[in-house]
């Protein structure tokens, strides 16, 4: 039975990672998917797609349907369909990296409750390492790439004594704030192994490629150690290079795994200020490090502490924060802004099947009396704040019940 059972997850996690892996495939549109079922579902039903699918086929939702009749691009006339059932038909050989790291669906088993609920959550993410580190406290620290040398060593410090206080630090082993806050916490483990200390967390590195692909390349030992005494994750598949456009993608899942954000150095266009918004977009608690007023790496910085974020001069700051912040300790925790009328009026006409606007809009004229403009202006909003997300034009309600 044991080896029927590990047959079975070899086979979910190789069908989701062929569903993963598709070409034009991205979060949204896997989310999408997933409303399916289990991948081996959606499988069946992308290779049973064929081009004479026109109308809209009675055993999937159409707000599917209309995601499989969407065009690749603007200048790829074809059919998402067409192009996946026709590469799902294909025989592809999966890295075999794969079987060196485990997979998580969203919604199941052991993927990580603080994310279930997210606005943004990853519908696969890949582990290597200790999942358990998720139960910690966690602090998020981020920062530029381009880091001073007083930078790097407050990001050391940082790291350090919240590991050395049972706190995880979530970061994104980039160059820079990233690499030096992993290796604070990696210098409290050697300590710790030294002094038999029992209170140290690890660290958690979520990072933009496949968790096969070290990026960059000088930091091949760090991510090693990284994931044999703390944790790494990613939402990409194994053999996903370093594409520019999935580290601001990254930042959403740091944001979402924290409970205080805190930025060491940051330039005034830093991409750390992304995961500032997606942390603020949370409710997370953000925190700077003040840095001189003439350097170009304290920019950022300075300017988040003069908008109203908490100042950190050491980490009993943090510390500090993180113990009157205690929202995000219960089992779920849902940070999104509740919807205030008529919002949440028109949130309850969406329930368990997605609908169009014109749908919506007709539900709100007979039971709220609401215009068709004010509908659009509200779904607007709730879609903004991660309470329903559009398909091809077809509205559904996220995390519902």
């Amino acid at each position: 039975m044991a080896i029927e059972s590990q047959q079975s997850v070899q086979t979910h996690k190789d069908t989701a990672t062929r569903l993963a892996l598709l070409p034009w495939m991205t979060p949204k549109r896997l989310r999408t998917l997933m409303s399916l079922g289990e991948p081996s579902d959606i499988n069946a039903v992308l290779i049973s797609w064929s081009f004479e699918h026109r109308s809209p086929m009675v055993d999937i939702a159409p707000n599917v349907h209309a995601l499989l009749t969407t065009h690749c691009s603007k200048t790829i006339k074809r059919m998402l369909g067409d192009v996946w059932c026709e590469a799902l038909r294909g025989n592809v050989d999966l890295p075999q990296a794969l079987e060196t790291m485990d997979l998580h669906v969203v919604g199941r088993g052991q993927y990580p409750r603080q994310l279930n609920d997210d606005q943004g959550a990853p519908p696969l993410l890949y582990s290597r390492g200790n999942l358990e580190l998720l139960s910690h406290r966690r602090v998020g620290i981020v920062g530029t790439r381009n880091a001073t040398e007083h930078g790097r060593s407050t990001a050391f410090t940082f790291g350090k004594t919240l590991a050395q206080n049972g706190v995880a630090v979530v970061s994104g082993l980039a160059r820079g704030i990233d690499a030096a806050a992993h290796r604070g916490v990696l210098a409290a483990l050697s300590e710790k192994l030294r002094s038999e200390s029992t209170d140290n967390a690890g660290p958690i590195a979520v990072v933009a490629t496949g968790l096969d692909v070290v990026y960059p390349r000088e930091h091949h030992s760090l991510w090693t150690e990284v994931g044999e005494r703390g944790l790494l994750l990613s939402e990409n598949p194994p053999g996903t290079g370093p594409l520019p456009y999935r580290f601001p993608l990254r930042n959403r899942i740091i944001a979402a795994l924290s409970e205080v954000l805190l930025v060491v150095e940051s330039r005034l266009d830093g991409g750390s200020l992304i995961t500032v918004r997606e942390a603020l977009d949370r409710g997370v608690t953000v925190m700077a490090v003040p840095g001189s007023t003439s350097t170009k790496a304290a920019q950022g910085t300075n300017m988040l502490i003069r908008d109203g974020a908490l100042v950190a001069i050491e980490p009993e700051d943090v510390l500090m924060a993180l113990g009157l912040d205690t929202r995000r300790i219960v089992p779920s925790f849902d940070a999104r802004q509740l919807p205030l009328w008529p919002d949440s009026d028109v949130l309850d006409l969406i329930t368990t099947d997605p609908l169009t606007l014109n749908e919506v809009a007709r539900l709100a004229s007979e039971k709220l009396a609401m215009s068709f403009g004010d509908v659009a202006v509200s779904l607007g909003r709730l879609e903004a704040h991660g309470w329903v997300m559009c398909t091809a034009g077809w509205f559904e309600r996220v995390g519902a019940r």
